[in-house]
């Protein structure tokens, strides 16, 4: 099954391997809303590697057709909050997310990416409520909830369990980048730069200004990645 493949592959943070099975999900059955609004996750995810506007609409694309298919399905809606997150739209993408709260309150990956909203917005502390809570109820969530969780924990200024939480949240390049500011901010300088090392095998033309190009609405939360990925010493 194409659909449960890719949530396996989405689950463990194997986002080049869960698109194409979303992608042949939805070709089979075009009328699968959760087959469109896990796609659009899934292009979120290319979206960080490829930093191509046309990878974010088609996403938008995706959740919109999700949630045409089925507005009372928290995941659609979880979907759409993700996408208009990255463009930037965070009120309306608060909207979703409060939505699918609504309709799905237990679960473990709306309840993580809401909190990722949340960090972008600033409110950290409200963040890691929710997910320590979620993990009350689910001890062993998708490992990208780590990183939401690392990033909740490192705009607290807790950096040393920032970095515990991201060491679990598997091996993309902006793991690794998180992780280099958090080493920076700790002033642990040689693990800073392994760190960026490793970021750049994975991602050969990453820079400051493209790493720095997160999608925050809270300007001094973004300045401490900004300042611990200039620590770390990435390339301009």
């Amino acid at each position: 099954d194409y659909y449960l493949q890719g949530r396996a592959h989405f689950y463990r943070y194997e986002l080049d391997k869960a698109e194409p099975l979303f992608a042949q999900c939805i070709k089979l059955d075009s009328a699968f809303a959760q087959g469109h609004a896990f796609l659009a996750q899934a292009l979120v995810g290319r979206f960080w590697y490829d930093n191509d506007l046309r990878t974010l609409q088609k996403a938008w694309d995706a959740a919109r057709t999700a949630l045409a298919l089925d507005r009372s399905d928290g995941v659609c809606h979880q979907s759409m909050g993700l996408v208009l997150t990255h463009m930037r739209q965070h009120s309306d993408a608060g909207v979703h997310f409060e939505r699918a709260r609504s309709l799905n309150p237990l679960d473990v990956n709306i309840a993580g990416d809401y909190a990722s909203w949340l960090n972008y917005g600033g409110r950290a502390e409200t963040a890691l409520d929710v997910l320590e809570t979620a993990l009350l109820r689910d001890p062993v969530p998708p490992m990208w909830f780590w990183e939401v969780k690392g990033s909740s924990l490192f705009l607290l200024g807790r950096y040393s369990e920032a970095v515990a939480s991201y060491q679990n949240a598997g091996d993309q390049f902006f793991v690794h980048a998180f992780l280099a500011a958090s080493y920076a901010h700790l002033g642990e300088t040689e693990k800073a730069r392994a760190e960026v090392e490793e970021a750049l095998t994975r991602k050969h033309d990453l820079t400051l200004r493209l790493i720095s190009n997160l999608p925050f609405a809270d300007h001094v939360a973004l300045g401490l990645f900004t300042s611990g990925f200039r620590k770390a010493g990435f390339p301009a």
